[in-house]
């Protein structure tokens, strides 16, 4: 539901009639599912994260690590060796563009 909300915001239709335009109205947008199992490893992110490095343009990471407003948590090493490779080699050498969630925790 969440990642649905998330791509429609990005590819949403222009002149659709029914709503507000996409940022990116002309793109196509692709769900890897990653958040169905009952914990995250860094090896199941690290794969999310370099899916199909020449096919995908840019990484959209609409969720956020355990946040309670105070403490900044982020990728860890596999996942951040996956990132590095994306944005130096994938979209055959062009590289890959990730767009990570923050700022989720806290009351205020």
């Amino acid at each position: 539901s969440h990642g649905t909300r998330c791509a429609g915001e990005v590819a949403a239709m222009r002149d659709n009639g029914v709503c507000g335009v996409g940022v990116a109205y002309d793109s196509k947008v692709a769900g890897i599912r990653m958040l169905d199992q009952p914990y995250m490893t860094d090896l199941i992110e690290a794969n999310s994260m370099g899916h199909e490095p020449n096919l995908i343009d840019i990484y959209s990471a609409s969720w956020g690590p355990t946040d309670d407003g105070k403490t900044v948590d982020g990728p860890r090493n596999a996942t951040m060796r996956a990132i590095v490779r994306g944005v130096n080699e994938g979209r055959h050498g062009l590289g890959n563009i990730y767009v990570w969630a923050s700022g989720d925790g806290g009351e205020e």
